[in-house]
């Protein structure tokens, strides 16, 4: 059926095509608009920019997920006057706006976090106590803010903590009242004073010294204070006490208003506070100002402490970075505030969510999305199909194991395209080679403790989120493991389980969760039958690993599947539902680390395999999987987001593609890869108790890094082997094996940059590296090639990361955040569209793909192409039929191909793979090989998009040795 394509001021309402912009202080909307990115993306092809987060961020923020304040935009990207020229230029080139929002989290490292300043100052007393995510009574109704950089008493008695009067309170000066503030300084992190703690520690001892009207007007603020509702009056969290807090709220702002003021105008009283302000600080005041931090309402702490007492849920394991409730409707609501305002403007198409695994209830929030979005649509606005509960195109960033599924009746558009980023990767990767590779690692690291992981990657997995769990993770554990025993003590069966045991029992359970998280909720009665059948296999793992009491097992079971047992009363299971719906919030987070940012740093069989939504002990994928897949994909989520590259992801798309090309020609690797070791060992040096360093495996990973980056010109340059040290020292503390983030172990991590730099500067080894890296590099760039084409024309909506329309060699972020060259861009797309109707085209390919300056050209030509042609038919490959193509003849395997196909409208992609052990680019290699279309009329004719030649068939067959004449690529549009 074909897709209902509405248009909004000439946007089109679902994207055929997206292209990712990181916007950020160094590259602000304001330089977007300088380099005309507007018009460059309409030239390119592109229908909607897909912009990062554009909220007020932490300042000097570098992604903009740690946003600090969701009713205003960012500073450091654009003003409100920026950012409504900037869509107004979308809009005059037809292109939407898609824009990526954090729904989970907010950042709190800086004062310009309003929600949180406010919960600091008034602890469970402030408006803003039950927007986040805390466990009072875990502290005695006090925040643990483990922020010090040393316990508090060595912080309290070396007096590094100082009282001081901030002139423009950041917080207040956002509302648009710039009032000054008495705050607790800790170098460059200022904490707010419980207001209603000023009158005993700081203004009624000034008042002493005060007399007349300087004496009165401070008496009339001290007792405004002193009147304030208190934290403990107001400290239930219900909503009947939402009013008290929004009463301390205001009336405290009115009062610090008064004293800012006073303060400003009056000589004597500023005298007055800022000589008890300097007695305090005196280090021989340390009782007074102890008391002082310690009547807050929250509890200053070492950081080492976040890991075993934080009492707020956090983003993964990041104490700067708070969850919020965004199931609580107020929550909801205020931080959509400015996007829905966006929407309703015009100046928002699209939304992208981070994260959702971290909500409570993902699919409620999801409905209440669309519903809430519903009364800010623009009069002129169409939903972008007849699902009315499905209104706006919404992108879900859900991390899907391999073999899992999108929940189909959630009212989102799709993912936003990590399987597929792996299945179009995988397909690049040779299966038949996969038992020699896994001999090749398996020699190279033999005899060392990396070779257990080569041996059972799962067991690794299972490793690596138990150490997390046991050390990272331990805060939000143990809330948990307190809120299931209170469970089990409420039945005689159960209730000698100790905290301590099940907590050991979770420990299990996450460890062994074979996916990221479940979406059991209050309304379940019972699992989905695949819910059912993730937490049945976490269970066997646990049982396997036999940690854990039976019993106890059991009753873990018996609470996450919902086995409700009969008379069971409505409160009781509530609590069970809500304790599993918390225990999902967490699987997630664990599953991420321990996966991606761990487990992807200890095992490298085929370093392009270790990416986000991937597992990298599959090695590959058969052709007749990848259309299975994309059978399912086209029927179920046709306009889900199919990514190559992101912000997010552990290598750039074309530096898998060289890496892959390693997984053809497994003797030659392994030949090169020893002859180095033993070339190299002389730039080892030993660390005690290690040994010689690297060790093998970090070598083994040290060489297919740098296959994946290794420069055209064939010689390091100085900022490149300090990118590749960057990234080296970031692998060696993620996977937590020698050095950690938090316990570095630097003469391990210099010698292994040592290693590197030695060896790059070795003429020996970078010419033996650089005459095999040359070939890789040409392979490498056909792979790329390739994986584009099947990217650009398979179901999905492909997006562009910034810059990729050209070769880009990143690495894991920040490496993947570097200054684009959009000049260089312009200039090669010009060169494109000057060229592409003219006769002499082939031939302009053809040079292009020769790619003799390296310039990447061929990328370009294949990007512009595809997303014109995309962009011409956009119902055909948003909603056009899938169907995969067999080549005939001896050379099947080298050739992927498949018909998107609409009523008379069809394409044709045809492309081929496995470079290296073949001539694939002679005509000749392909003699005698076909491809049949097989509803194609004999004699129908089409047009290569990227030759501009056309192809007539014979009978319901195309030559291939015809079809690839000029490049071993072709993109057939039916000509009718």
């Amino acid at each position: 059926m074909e897709a209902k394509i509405n248009a909004v001021q000439g946007v089109l309402s679902i994207p055929v095509s997206t292209y990712r912009i990181q916007f950020h202080k160094a590259f602000p909307i304001q330089k977007a608009l300088d380099l005309s990115l507007p018009e460059y993306l309409k030239h390119l092809g592109v229908a909607y920019c897909y912009s990062a987060p554009l909220l007020k961020a932490r300042s000097g923020s570098t992604h903009g997920y740690d946003v600090v304040d969701h009713i205003l935009i960012n500073p450091d990207i654009a003003t409100n006057e920026e950012f409504v020229t900037f869509s107004a230029h979308l809009k005059k080139y037809g292109l939407g706006l898609l824009l990526d929002i954090v729904p989970n989290h907010v950042g709190i490292s800086s004062t310009s976090s309003r929600w949180w300043m406010d919960v600091l100052e008034h602890g469970k007393g402030s408006a803003y106590a039950n927007h986040f995510d805390i466990t009072w009574e875990t502290h005695q109704d006090r925040l643990l803010v483990p922020f010090l950089g040393s316990p508090i008493g060595s912080v309290l008695a070396n007096g590094e903590l100082k009282v001081q009067w901030n002139e423009k309170e950041e917080v207040a000066s956002a509302e648009g009242h710039p009032i000054g503030a008495l705050q607790i300084h800790y170098y460059a992190s200022h904490f707010p004073i419980d207001p209603s703690t000023l009158p005993a520690f700081i203004l009624e001892p000034a008042l002493k010294s005060l007399s007349g009207a300087s004496a009165t007007h401070l008496q009339q603020i001290i007792t405004q204070l002193k009147q304030l509702p208190t934290r403990d009056t107001i400290g239930e969290l219900s909503d009947s006490n939402a009013g008290k807090r929004l009463e301390r709220r205001t009336k405290a702002h009115e009062a610090k208003a008064a004293l800012s003021k006073l303060i400003r105008e009056d000589k004597e009283v500023h005298k007055a506070v800022f000589s008890i302000i300097d007695h305090l600080n005196d280090k021989k005041q340390l009782a007074t100002f102890t008391q002082l931090v310690e009547a807050q309402a929250y509890r200053l702490s070492y950081w080492k402490l976040a890991s075993d007492e934080l009492n707020y849920r956090r983003f993964f394991d990041i104490n700067e970075l708070l969850a919020i409730k965004s199931e609580r409707r107020e929550v909801f609501e205020e931080s959509l505030q400015l996007v829905a305002q966006w929407i309703k403007s015009g100046h928002v198409d699209a939304l992208r969510l981070d994260h959702p695994d971290g909500l409570y209830d993902p699919a409620k929030y999801f409905s209440q999305l669309q519903d809430h979005i519903k009364r800010f649509l623009p009069a002129t606005f169409k939903p972008i199909d007849s699902n009315s509960n499905r209104p706006l195109y919404v992108l879900v960033e859900k991390i899907l194991e391999p073999g899992e599924s999108l929940i189909t009746d959630w009212p989102v558009s799709g993912t936003v395209g990590y399987e597929y980023l792996n299945l179009v990767n995988n397909i690049f990767v040779n299966t038949e080679k996969e038992t020699a590779m896994r001999k090749v690692y398996q020699d190279f690291i033999e005899n060392t403790d990396a070779a257990q992981f080569n041996a059972d990657f799962h067991e690794l997995l299972y490793n690596s989120k138990k150490l997390l769990l046991n050390s990272s993770f331990e805060a939000e554990l143990n809330p948990l493991a307190l809120l299931l025993q209170k469970i089990a003590k409420k039945d005689m069966r159960t209730v000698d389980f100790s905290a301590k045991q099940l907590k050991q029992a979770l420990v299990e359970l996450i460890a062994c969760f074979p996916v990221y998280r479940t979406y059991i909720t209050q309304e379940t009665p019972k699992p989905t039958a695949e819910d059912a059948a993730r937490i049945a296999e976490a269970v066997k793992g646990v049982r396997k690993h036999d940690f854990v009491d039976s019993l106890i097992v059991d009753f873990v079971e018996h609470v996450v599947l919902c086995r409700d047992e009969e008379g069971l009363d409505a409160e009781t299971r509530a609590q069970r539902r809500h304790f599993t719906m918390k225990l999902q919030q967490l699987t997630g987070p664990v599953m991420a680390k321990g996966l991606e940012d761990t487990s992807f740093y200890r095992f490298f069989l085929l370093t392009s395999l270790n990416e986000v939504g991937g597992d990298p002990n599959t090695f590959g994928v058969t052709l007749a999987d990848f259309h299975k897949y994309n059978l399912v994909r086209n029927r179920d989520w046709p306009q889900a987001m199919s990514n190559s590259s992101t912000h997010d992801t552990k290598r750039s798309e074309d530096v898998r593609a060289r890496i892959n090309v390693l997984s053809e020609i497994p003797a030659v690797w392994n030949r090169a890869v020893v002859q180095w070791r033993e070339r190299n060992a002389k730039h080892k040096r030993v660390v005690e108790p290690i040994g010689l360093v690297p060790e093998p495996n970090e070598e083994y990973l040290i060489y297919q890094t740098l296959v994946g980056i290794w420069p055209f010109e064939g010689s390091f340059t100085s900022e490149l082997t300090e990118r590749v040290k960057n990234y080296l020292l970031k692998s060696m503390k993620e996977s937590k094996l020698r050095t950690t983030w938090t316990k570095q172990n630097k003469e391990y991590e210099g010698a292994v940059t040592e290693f590197l730099e030695k060896i790059v500067k070795d003429n020996e080894f970078a010419s033996s590296f650089s005459l095999f890296a040359q070939e890789i590099i040409g392979l490498g760039k056909l792979n790329s090639i390739s994986q584009t084409i099947v990217k650009l024309t398979a179901p999905g909506v492909p997006d562009i990361y910034q810059g990729q329309e050209l070769w880009d060699f990143s690495l894991v972020d920040p490496d993947n955040r570097r200054p684009v060259d959009y000049e260089l861009r312009k200039s090669l797309l010009a060169r494109v569209k000057a060229a592409v109707t003219t006769p002499d085209f082939p031939s302009f390919v053809v040079t292009a793909l020769e790619d003799k300056d390296n310039s990447g050209l061929i990328k370009m030509i294949v990007t512009e192409r595809l997303l014109f042609l995309r962009g011409s038919h956009p119902a055909l490959f948003l909603s056009g039929d899938y169907q995969g193509l067999q080549a005939r003849g001896d050379k099947a395997q080298h050739v992927i191909a498949f018909a998107r196909t609409l009523g008379e409208r069809q394409v044709v992609t045809v492309t081929t793979r496995f470079f290296a052990t073949s001539a694939i680019l002679g005509a000749q290699f392909w003699a005698g090989q076909t491809l049949v279309i097989p509803d194609a009329k004999s004699g129908s004719k089409y047009r290569d998009v990227l030759t501009n030649t056309e192809h007539t068939l014979d009978g319901h067959e195309v030559s291939l040795k015809t079809l690839f004449k000029y490049i071993p690529f072709a993109v057939l549009e039916k000509i009718n």
